[in-house]
């Protein structure tokens, strides 16, 4: 193996270089936590003002904060740690990155390369251990190489859709680098739809009675179009999650979310419908859906249709271009019984959760947060969501409007919400940014509270107090198991909060929600309001 020859007066570090070529595509957010192996370049980036270290206390945290930021941006984000523990300590937060298809780059620092597959201190084969997640992954085992690989690493990153990696051994920072600094990749077209798909997918639409339409981040910036296109079709319309804020509640053609979360109208009506209209949509959660509906999928990307369950006929392109398209090729029928009946639905639905929005247990009943939030929290917001018990009432309860919701899509990590929340407000600064968390996922990246201290961050953090893993523990009492493991030991979390630094806010009754969300989203400090909650079981509940 040639030695590295150390950088000269004028000539680049690699450590420079690496720093230079990411501001170069617009990194200003560096999310990590340091060791050993990438000193070197904390050094370099100490030494210049483009991009901001985020110093967070868990590597978890710092992948997390990473894939959150690619999620909300579309841009390329950018997380760093060490060797051994370091990379190791990322893998959640990547996985997360990598089901979703977010573009994140993870630098990763190695031992020397003398000291590669030795058993050394700290040293793991990083490409073997990361193998499952990554679109790329290499090893920078010479400097003069290293600008060509970072190059692939980010193309790969931004153009694919998902998780690059780049370890770097020690060594390797100080060397000496001459190479020139890649250009911005082009942002990524996407071809106009073929005709033929086009001219299938219509008539099929038009052949049928009973239409549905699934709605799902893609359609983000198009909900008119998708609005335009459901009314022309008298088609309803269900949202995915993430989607939830880009479809009014109060229209009369939107039903809510789909699965056991969801509304009971979208799985009563998936039932008697005769098409499926997927767009910009990959949720398609099996155990709440007909396995009889054809399904005709649009999607930018052609690896999401059909990936979770085949469909009768493909639309391959940009939601933007083929709506408009399908829209100018639908032909007006009288479906008004099929409207009527998913009026009718609706209406029946807004009573019962209405219901349910009113209750006032003791403890706090969760949908009565769920009514609460969707009262005080503003219309362009950013809702970080957890993984747990809570999700499925805020998709059952909440109505959302205009507000963008964060999600652990595929990989449903806990402690997702605290590090989204951060990433968000670091991202957009200027809009109001909420987590909704449980006891048990907050307790997993919990140490970084201390970081949205530090850092100054005026997010929101709503803690549904439960005492336990509520999903788990309502699934083993439905399936007659026992219930070791469910519950969750908690300490004080507003005097925890305040000895972070943060504020602290207590709600004991159901009439003390509101008062006190509105103030904690006023507060320009981090705060966190624990709600003493009900842990009622979700229905449909099964294990």
């Amino acid at each position: 193996m040639a030695a590295q020859i150390p950088a000269v007066a004028g000539q680049k570090t690699v450590a420079q270089y690496v720093t230079e070529q990411l501001a170069a595509w617009g990194l200003r957010t560096l999310y990590g936590v340091t060791g050993d192996s990438i000193l070197y370049w904390m050094d370099a980036i100490a030494k210049q003002g483009s991009i901001r270290y985020i110093n967070c206390r868990l590597e978890t945290t710092a992948a997390l904060m990473a894939s959150a930021e690619a999620k909300l941006t579309g841009c390329l984000s950018v997380c760093t740690a060490t060797s051994g523990p370091g990379i190791t300590q990322l893998m959640n937060g990547l996985a997360d990155a990598a089901q979703d298809r977010a573009p994140v780059l993870a630098i990763t620092g190695q031992v020397e390369r003398k000291k590669l597959g030795t058993g050394a201190k700290q040293e793991i084969d990083q490409q073997q251990l990361i193998q499952p997640l990554p679109v790329y992954s290499a090893i920078a085992a010479d400097a003069q190489a290293l600008p060509v690989q970072l190059n692939q690493a980010m193309r790969a990153a931004l153009s694919r859709g998902g998780v690059a990696h780049l370890s770097v051994p020690k060594d390797i920072w100080p060397a000496g680098v001459n190479a020139d600094l890649y250009p911005l990749l082009p942002k990524r077209t996407t071809p106009p739809p073929r005709q033929s798909e086009l001219d299938v997918a219509l008539q099929l639409l038009n052949g049928c009675s009973r239409p549905m339409i699934l709605a799902g981040r893609g359609v983000q910036g198009l909900e008119e179009e998708v609005i335009a296109l459901a009314e022309r079709w008298e088609a309803p319309v269900m949202t995915t999650l993430p989607a939830r804020g880009m479809i009014s509640p109060n229209h009369p053609l939107y039903i809510g979310g789909l699965g056991q979360a969801g509304s009971e109208p979208a799985s009563d009506l998936l039932q008697e419908a005769d098409l499926c209209l997927v767009l910009g949509a990959t949720w398609w959660p099996e155990d709440d859906v007909p396995q009889h509906i054809p399904l005709v999928q649009v999607d930018a990307i052609s690896e999401n249709i059909g990936s979770t369950r085949p469909v009768i006929a493909q639309v391959t392109g940009a939601l933007a271009d083929v709506l408009p398209q399908l829209l100018h090729g639908i032909i007006d029928q009288d479906r008004s019984a099929w409207r009527q009946q998913v009026e009718g639905r609706r209406s029946l639905w807004k009573m019962e959760i209405e219901k349910e929005a009113g209750l006032n247990n003791d403890p706090i009943a969760p949908q009565r947060v769920m009514a609460a939030m969707g009262r005080c929290i503003e219309p362009d917001a950013v809702i970080a969501l957890d993984v747990g018990d809570h999700v499925l009432w805020f998709n059952r309860i909440f109505q959302a409007n205009r507000q963008e919701i964060l999600i652990s899509g595929r990989w449903r990590t806990l402690g997702f919400g605290l590090p989204v929340a951060m990433a968000a407000k670091r991202a957009q600064p200027d809009r109001q940014v909420v987590a909704l968390v449980g006891d048990g996922g907050f307790g997993t990246t919990l140490p970084d509270l201390i970081t949205a201290v530090a850092y100054q961050l005026p997010l929101t953090i709503l803690l549904m107090r439960n005492g336990s893993f509520a999903m788990e523990q309502n699934r083993m009492i439905q399936a007659g198991l026992q219930l070791l493991g469910s519950d969750v030991n908690n300490p004080d979390f507003v005097r925890l909060a305040e000895a972070f630094g943060a504020e602290g806010i207590r709600v004991e009754t159901a009439d003390q929600l509101e008062a006190a969300l509105e103030e904690a989203l006023a507060s320009d400090r981090v705060t966190l309001v624990e709600i003493l909650c009900d842990a009622p079981m979700v229905p449909h509940t099964k294990l």
